[in-house]
């Protein structure tokens, strides 16, 4: 997923005007009408996600009969929300390394007097269903493209696909210390920020 963000994020991005650039546009256009909504509400974006992987789902995570697997769920989600993310990015929003906690933690600090951005992410990470949980990401999605904040969408896929299964108190325990925890600049070291506490 990681790298299917980059490429697309890369040609959309381009200062040539060329073919893929124009080709970016459209997929990301048709991505972001899916943005938060059931694969199987959505076949045809359902299947353009698919055709998009680079590289593709292995054999063992590819669904079998009428009902989407975790895997194609979260490439699903993460594809979609990332479109939605990229809509009139000038920056990129695909970051590597960069959690979706850290990225709502950065959102918070560049808001602070916003005194929707913590509620939202405590919603997110208290929802029981992944429609809300969903919702709830959007929304701090949309908040983070109108302040040009990104985050690793390969890595957030494979939290998605976590959520859906055993590991998913180790998700949302790990997005709430990225959130609750400032990013570290390269002269901070574990004993200095211990010490300075």
């Amino acid at each position: 997923m990681g790298a299917t963000a980059s490429r697309l994020q890369q040609q959309y991005l381009s200062t040539v005007e060329d073919r893929a650039k124009t080709r970016a546009r459209g997929v990301l256009a048709e991505l972001r009408r899916g943005a938060g909504a059931s694969p199987l509400s959505q076949p045809l974006i359902a299947q353009r996600v698919l055709m998009e992987l680079d590289p593709p789902l292995d054999e063992g995570l590819i669904g079998h009969g009428d009902d989407f697997s975790p895997s194609e769920r979260a490439a699903f989600d993460a594809l979609t929300l990332f479109a939605l993310h990229m809509q009139s990015a000038t920056r990129p929003v695909h970051v590597r390394q960069r959690s979706f906690g850290a990225a709502a933690g950065i959102l918070y600090r560049h808001d602070a007097s916003s005194k929707s951005i913590k509620p939202r992410v405590d919603a997110l990470l208290s929802a029981r269903d992944h429609a809300s949980r969903l919702t709830h990401a959007r929304s701090l999605i949309t908040l983070m493209r109108s302040r040009d904040i990104g985050f690793d969408y390969g890595r957030f896929a494979q939290d998605l696909r976590a959520l859906s299964g055993p590991k998913r108190a180790g998700v949302l325990l790990r997005w709430g210390r990225d959130f609750a925890t400032p990013p570290r600049t390269s002269t901070d070291s574990p004993s200095s920020t211990l010490a300075a506490s």
